[in-house]
């Protein structure tokens, strides 16, 4: 009966492909602007003399394309039956089928959750995760999101009150503006004046305390005095002034009107990158490799000296976030309509600002479902490319291979010492801090630890060399990888199904994403 189902459902939807092969779809024209500016930046190469960029890589293989999806909208490897109906089937479509199947997954909601969470920071409050994750689950629009988290108060009360860094990761996270820096001075290539950012943060504090946010004793500009006090006013984001606070109504709820509804819509810009990020990558990002991983990530404390004045007599290095995201600081107001970051905002919007609809149209992209693609680090000419980017698999993914104890179970931080901190998962001080790191220790791990040692003694001693490749790499081993498996075989049989287990989870095929 399930059968009949599938292919009846395969039926339909390859009659409907067929109708919109050559419509305009927002994967298409997605696709369309993503050429267009790579081919304006090779060009650009040329003129400049510069290492040329490389050609556009052909489609991927079925079995790559199987992997990357499983691993980039449902947080998992593909199971071995999966492989082998993917892999057989010879439905048209079966790749967009494939990917509406992943996105309708409980792990794509832990996926959508766990983006969201890292974006917000959230920690430990039990309310904001269950109504977070019910969101994701939900794929409720991300202004709706945005005004529950910020207009109700829960960044305020993430932060203990602490004015300055609400306002600060709020307009770091949601709308990719860095005050870092001017918390303490005027930053000659920063948008926002050391002012400006004092204002911000007095939208986060309740009307009655509108007059505690003051100006730093060191305050060295024209514009105000030491000491004295700042009326709250929101971030001026494009020629049009922003609407001016009003005491007789919540302040939360100001600010988060004020996101969703100014007129450059920044929020859905940035997410849009957020998500086309987790799907893609980013060329040239840079990554301070101390933070996430096995050393913990600055607090604010240590990193601005005060928390309740945003004073630092350190350089103005150390103001700065932590993690470099690519699209922060792009100046999106003075893009073309063409271009590919705008086409994303675009579609993100037309959507309805859902992540799981979102990611549903990126992964129908001809982009997406191209071969991977390495790029040059120093490259910055262009941030988005055509093609997804080779990246280590996410420490979730790792961690429920090798252990019993699930990921999604886990406190969203976990302590220091946890494997899966190891393995990328941050703190939650900074946005968007968790990374994915290479590492010796990380080495040490897949070869060594007890709980990698548990996964390949679990496999079957009698499991085939086929079915251990499809498990763990999600493809069929080639002549040249059965002869070597049956060679070992013939030399041990008694432990030769987890010797190729333990081969397989540390080469760098099954470390990295396609």
């Amino acid at each position: 009966m399930k059968r009949s189902l599938l292919l009846s459902s395969v039926a339909l939807f390859s009659c409907m492909r067929q109708e919109n092969v050559g419509a305009d779809t927002p994967a298409t024209r997605i696709d369309a602007a993503l050429v267009r500016d790579y081919q304006t930046a090779q060009q650009q190469q040329r003129q400049h003399n510069r290492t040329p960029l490389p050609a556009l890589p052909p489609l991927a293989d079925d079995a790559v394309f199987l992997r990357r999806a499983c691993i980039d909208l449902a947080g998992r490897l593909p199971r071995p039956d999966e492989v082998r109906s993917f892999l057989t089937s010879g439905v048209p479509a079966k790749r967009a089928l494939l990917t509406d199947a992943l996105l309708k997954e409980p792990g794509a909601a832990e996926v959508r959750f766990r983006m969201l969470a890292e974006t917000f920071r959230v920690k430990e409050d039990e309310v904001v995760i269950a109504w977070l994750r019910q969101a994701a689950a939900d794929d409720r629009p991300y202004d709706q999101i945005i005004t529950y988290l910020i207009g109700e108060g829960h960044m305020s009360r993430r932060d203990e009150g602490n004015a300055y860094r609400t306002g600060v990761e709020t307009a770091y996270a949601v709308l990719g503006e860095d005050l870092h820096c001017a918390q303490c001075h005027d930053h000659p290539f920063n948008d926002h004046t050391q002012m400006e950012s004092h204002q911000f943060a007095a939208c986060f504090t309740q009307n009655d305390q509108f007059d505690n946010i003051r100006l730093p004793s060191q305050y060295k500009y024209r514009d105000g005095k030491s000491g004295e006090q700042v009326k709250p006013r929101l971030l001026q984001m494009t020629r049009e002034p922003a609407p001016a606070m009003k005491r007789d109504q919540d302040p939360h709820m100001q600010v988060a009107h004020w996101i969703t509804h100014e007129s450059s819509r920044r929020f859905g810009y940035v997410a849009a990158m957020r998500i086309w990020s987790s799907l893609f990558g980013m060329p040239g990002q840079h990554v301070d490799r101390t933070v996430g991983g096995s050393d913990p990530a600055p607090s604010w404390e240590e990193v601005h000296e005060r928390s309740d004045i945003p004073a630092t007599r350190r350089c103005c290095y150390a103001s700065v976030h932590p993690n470099s995201l690519a699209w922060i600081g792009q100046n999106f107001a003075q893009r073309s309509a063409v271009n590919a970051e705008v086409v994303l905002a675009d579609e993100f919007r037309r959507c309805g600002y859902r992540i799981g609809q979102f990611q549903r149209i990126l992964a129908r992209t001809d982009a997406y479902q191209r071969s991977s693609i390495v790029m040059n680090t120093d490259w910055n000419s262009s941030s988005l490319v055509p093609a997804p980017h080779i990246r280590r698999l996410p420490a979730e993914v790792i961690w429920d291979v090798v252990s019993a104890e699930k990921s999604g179970q886990l406190p969203q931080v976990p302590p220091l010492e946890h494997p899966l901190r190891m393995l990328g998962r941050g703190s939650r001080e900074w946005s968007d801090e968790s990374i994915t790191p290479l590492s010796h220790e990380l080495a040490r791990f897949m070869m060594n630890s007890p709980d990698m040692q548990n996964t390949v003694d679990a496999e079957p001693a009698d499991m085939s060399t086929e079915d251990l490749f499809i498990s763990f790499l999600g493809r069929y081993p080639s002549g040249v990888e059965k002869a070597a498996a049956q060679q070992h075989r013939s030399e041990s049989p008694k432990t030769a199904a987890q010797d190729i287990a333990w081969a397989l989870l540390n080469t760098r095929e099954f470390m990295f994403r396609p």
